[in-house]
């Protein structure tokens, strides 16, 4: 079996959705080429190809978690139309503060 597959060689997926949504978090800019987004992944120690990352974002698109827009004859750019999913603890934290009425205002 090599590495990146399952007992079947199939590939094993290791950068999720939520990875790729948090990136679009991570950077300042809203819109991110599929360069930018691979960049960003590797910045939470995530390794995918370029192509790899513009296949997923197709697939996000198709699924309505990312739109793009073309701004020419090969440059696209991409964003998120939802957010990522918070973390076990932070979702947590957030829950018991909304029960309990504990808020700060803005």
């Amino acid at each position: 079996m090599s590495q990146g597959r399952d007992d079947a060689g199939r590939f094993t997926e290791t950068v999720s959705d939520q990875d790729v949504l948090k990136v679009f978090d991570y950077y300042d800019d809203p819109v991110l080429t599929v360069q930018e987004v691979a960049d960003g992944l590797r910045q939470f120690g995530k390794q995918m190809t370029n192509e790899g990352v513009r296949n997923r974002l197709g697939r996000m698109h198709d699924e309505g978690l990312v739109e793009r827009k073309q701004f020419g004859a090969r440059a696209v750019g991409w964003w998120a139309t939802v957010a990522p999913e918070l973390d076990p603890d932070t979702a947590e934290t957030v829950e018991s503060r909304r029960e309990s009425g504990d808020w700060t205002e803005l």
